[in-house]
């Protein structure tokens, strides 16, 4: 069976990209970085935390790049002031109901 691509832009970048890849996997495959926090590949794409959000344009509001599908001709950009904005907002909540414990907790001797 052929495999089937598509083209996007990614930051200004031509990516080609397998079919059903993701955002984030098109953007890691040309060494774009996009941050990630819940992402763990094959075990955890359910894009809760939406650190890894991107703008596509066309598109209003923001996709959760580690579970949105490249499309053909899809133009993604990862740092808009926007989505930079949107990322501080997030953290922010995200941190706000943490215990912030992060020396002496448990979780930290795990990895």
């Amino acid at each position: 069976m052929k495999e089937e691509f598509v083209n996007l832009t990614i930051d200004g970048v031509e990516v080609k990209a397998k079919k059903g890849m993701t955002i984030l996997e098109a953007a890691r495959q040309a060494e774009i970085d996009i941050p990630t926090l819940c992402f763990l590949k094959d075990i955890n794409e359910v894009g809760d935390c939406r650190m890894c959000i991107v703008e596509v344009e066309g598109r209003r509001g923001f996709a959760t790049s580690c579970i949105q599908t490249v499309e053909e001709g899809m133009v993604v950009n990862t740092h808009t002031p926007n989505v930079l904005e949107a990322r501080h907002v997030i953290l922010d909540l995200i941190v706000s109901n943490h215990a912030k414990e992060c020396l002496t907790c448990t979780r930290s001797r795990k990895l």
